[in-house]
């Protein structure tokens, strides 16, 4: 079964859509037009997981889809604007990480979706830039850690650099004071 279906299926989805006169299930139905357009299927693998899994109660279920579609939704944000890794313009949006510069678990409902909030970076970077190893300067240039070992093994050197627009920079600047290991 869809998961499209099964949404249709959840009791606050009838109810909401009974008062909304249908908008939830037009709005549904753009949205699934909008996932086959530019969504990998990994989002509608995760969505089917939360729907089948019966261990979560239906108010969590909700509130599990409504993050999972908003990850989704800020990822396809950070692709239209960097187009590729905003480090090292690597063009296949496919292998690259959605990653928040203030990480997700310290920023508001807005922050969190925020495209200024985020660089799209292969996982080799995502992943030493969320534990803090590398950041970046205002001026966008790579600030590496003294706790990473090897940085060239992650293909990281010192002359590379983001372009940053001024929105960047309070998020940046929670980074390097608050997650980055200097």
């Amino acid at each position: 079964m869809q998961v499209a279906e099964k949404i249709r299926e959840l009791e606050i989805f009838l109810q909401r859509n009974s008062i909304g006169k249908g908008k939830y299930s037009a709005a549904l139905n753009k949205f699934g037009e909008y996932l086959l357009a530019a969504f990998e299927q990994d989002i509608e693998d995760d969505l089917e997981d939360i729907l089948v899994d019966d261990d979560i109660r239906e108010t969590d279920r909700l509130s599990a889809i409504k993050t999972r579609i908003g990850q989704g939704a800020f990822r396809q944000k950070l692709i239209g604007y960097w187009k590729g890794c905003a480090v090292t313009q690597y063009p296949d949006t496919s292998l690259l990480v959605a990653s928040h510069i203030k990480p997700w678990r310290d920023s508001s409902n807005e922050e969190r979706l925020h495209k200024y909030n985020g660089l799209l970076l292969l996982p080799s970077l995502d992943k030493v830039f969320d534990k803090g190893l590398i950041t970046f300067e205002e001026n966008g240039k790579i600030k590496v850690s003294a706790l990473l070992d090897m940085p060239s093994s992650f293909g990281i050197s010192n002359d590379m650099n983001v372009k940053l627009e001024k929105n960047h920079q309070d998020y940046l600047a929670y980074h390097r004071e608050q997650i980055f290991c200097g």
